[in-house]
């Protein structure tokens, strides 16, 4: 099959695209090469966007959100350039670090994100690019990162996309369709029928963009010995309420002048879906998607039993939160969740963890990362 019919398959009947057909993708050349491009209209496809829709959605540096992004960003520069100035970089025992990624790397004011407890380690030179907002389309179509890659030549290469270009703008009520009311809602064949085409058509785009980019990073041989650390996000909670309580006034007006409620709630009220269980299995559902396809990219071995991209790992958030209350809203932890991930990067910065292990569970180290809080 061509490129062409193949990128139709994906969109159109993603249930009969297989891995071998994703193999064939991937591996085309020249003129018939898959391109980011190509996977940007996937999605505008997928949703049913034009250009300037997708464009205007998809930076996180335009809109509402700007000016927190681009105050957060100053502040990570600064002290990025303060460590660079005192010589830190060549300390044998620090690793410099670039960052690309959405609101669970930039999170705007209050909650302190995975890049606020990295950047707190003074081992570790942190360069971030992350926005809040900003979808995997946008990073990789503006291709912002590699420039950096290349002037600072990093140990590693943190991105953190995906959540933004399913969420947000009621973009999750195109993936579901309305219950089916015959099918008993606790089984798991209900699940898979309320889950419609387009979550899957996501899926293999989102795979296939990560595909290309650590191929990409691959074939430049300019960052063979650069770590590449993906994370996939934990069990988010739908929830209509924009504030749960008072007793954290801060939370409770930032809550209330954010979307929660609409990034999830809302869509899934939007298909039917309203049974509170049914929501959380859908949002399991979806959530343990995204991490299997990262899994499946990190430990994915060629012919000859060699990893295809020995230097990516996974972060896996699922379980971090282990009650409603470790949420700050319907999809972003407290700052004690984003410390427990944060432990679990520098497991794999500092390359702690057990050898060839290429998943690391940020759960498991739930203990460690309380214990290193402190009093906090």
């Amino acid at each position: 099959m061509n490129k062409k019919d193949l990128l139709d398959l994906m969109v159109k009947n993603p249930t009969e695209f297989t891995q071998e057909h994703f193999m064939e993708l991937v591996g085309k050349k020249g003129d018939e090469a898959i391109t980011f491009e190509d996977l940007r209209d996937n999605i505008r496809r997928i949703y049913d966007m034009n250009e300037a829709s997708l464009h205007k959605e998809s930076d996180g540096n335009h809109g509402s959100l700007a000016w927190f992004n681009r105050r957060k960003q100053k502040k990570r520069y600064n002290k990025f350039y303060h460590r660079i100035k005192a010589d830190q970089r060549f300390n044998l025992n620090s690793k410099t670090v670039v960052a690309e990624g959405d609101s669970w790397f930039c999170y705007p004011l209050y909650v302190k994100d995975i890049n606020d407890w990295l950047q707190e380690n003074k081992a570790i030179n942190l360069y971030s690019m992350a926005s809040a907002g900003d979808w995997m389309a946008n990073m990789i179509y503006e291709g912002k990162y590699i420039e950096q890659l290349s002037l600072i030549e990093p140990d590693v290469f943190l991105i953190s996309a995906g959540g933004n270009d399913f969420c947000g703008s009621l973009r999750l009520s195109y993936m579901l369709n309305k219950p089916e009311m015959h099918i008993n809602h606790d089984t798991e064949l209900h699940i898979e029928k309320l889950i419609n085409d387009r979550f899957h058509a996501f899926i293999w785009t989102l795979k296939t963009q990560y595909w290309v980019l650590f191929e990409g990073l691959k074939a430049s041989h300019k960052f063979e010995d650069m770590l590449v650390i993906t994370q996939g996000y934990d069990y988010a909670l739908p929830n209509p309420k924009k504030v749960q309580s008072w007793s954290n006034p801060i939370q409770a007006i930032i809550n209330l002048l954010s979307n929660t409620g609409n990034w999830l709630s809302e869509p899934l009220l939007l298909k039917g879906v309203s049974d509170e269980a049914t929501q959380q299995a859908a949002m399991r559902y979806f959530i343990d998607k995204v991490n299997e396809m990262f899994i499946e990219l990190a430990e994915f071995k060629d012919a000859d039993g060699s990893y295809r991209f020995p230097n990516v790992f996974h972060i896996d958030c699922r379980n971090v939160a282990e009650r409603p209350d470790d949420w700050f809203d319907e999809i972003h932890l407290k700052s004690k969740g984003y410390r427990i991930i944060a432990q679990a990067y520098e497991e794999v910065i500092f390359r702690k963890q057990k050898k060839n292990e290429k998943v690391v569970k940020a759960a498991d180290l739930r203990l460690v990362a309380f214990a290193s809080m402190g009093a906090i």
